[in-house]
């Protein structure tokens, strides 16, 4: 589906917003034609940015670039997101030969920062942090806002060696839309014992087609997916509530405590127990 961003109307000539998020929901997959670069202050933010699955943790930031399909499982990671339209480089002189070179080297670049040195990641933090202290609605504060922003699409499109390539998928098509319809399905019904083939008819898919589908536009197969979903939702509920294990299992969705605890233990590496004690300061 296409996702339109509702800009913030003091800087509406900028196509900017700027976003603090914690405790935030499930994103199912979108995309549109504006730049987006999610900041992590803490946690780790597990996303998906054209079917690659991504662990975004502490002092890193995902890029991601107009066009690509992206979402998100829900996350109790502390994050800072800013959107930004390329437009915001009209009027500068040869505008459009630069935001076409920019726009180049941010679809090929990683959508990570990873491979960025330290020095650049502070230097994003900090310019993230300067927008959040920014008073809105003056001429001053739209210049600094406009001035940040090119520091960010700086940082984001340089040329950086060795850094791995990642292409930009080709626009989305009605597909998108009726897969989004999937993952809204899953995010009422996860507690439930929901199937495939209940997926694909919330998406409008015989279930073989929607199978394929499914994989092509996320990367993953549908109980993958739904697996992760869940596990994802029991780790939240383990960490900031002092439910039983038992009632976890139940409201994340598996069918018993026997075969929450085996599903957890291969995705995490260690039982829900264990992975509650250490986050025991969070709760």
């Amino acid at each position: 589906m296409y996702a339109p961003f509702l800009f913030s109307t003091s800087e509406k000539e900028l196509h900017y917003v700027l976003l603090h998020r914690k405790n935030a929901e499930a994103y199912p997959v979108h995309w549109h034609d504006e730049i987006e670069i999610v900041y992590v202050c803490d946690g780790i933010l597990k996303t998906f940015i054209n079917g690659e699955s991504l662990s975004i943790g502490t002092g890193d930031a995902a890029i991601i670039c107009p066009g690509d399909r992206h979402y998100c499982l829900p996350s109790d990671a502390d994050a800072i997101a800013v959107i930004f339209s390329p437009d915001i480089m009209k009027g500068v002189d040869g505008s459009t030969s630069v935001e076409e070179a920019a726009r180049r080297m941010l679809s090929r670049g990683s959508r990570t920062t990873e491979s960025w040195s330290e020095e650049d990641k502070e230097k994003l933090g900090a310019i993230l942090s300067e927008l959040e202290s920014l008073p809105e609605g003056s001429l001053t504060s739209s210049l600094l806002i406009r001035s940040k922003l090119f520091g960010l699409l700086a940082l984001a499109a340089a040329d950086r060696p060795g850094e791995p390539y990642m292409e930009t998928l080709s626009a989305p098509s009605r597909v998108d839309d009726r897969i989004g319809r999937a993952f809204r399905f899953i995010d009422e019904h996860y507690m439930e014992g929901i199937s495939m083939p209940d997926a694909a008819a919330a998406a409008g898919y015989v279930p073989t087609y929607f199978s394929r589908v499914f994989k092509s536009s996320t990367g993953m197969t549908f109980y993958d997916y739904l697996t992760m979903y869940r596990i994802r939702r029991a780790e939240l509920l383990l960490a900031n509530t002092s439910d039983s294990v038992s009632s976890i299992a139940a409201a994340s969705g598996f069918s018993s405590v026997k075969t929450f605890d085996r599903v957890f233990k291969e995705h995490e590496g260690i039982s829900p127990l264990k992975f509650r004690k250490l986050h025991l300061s969070q709760i």
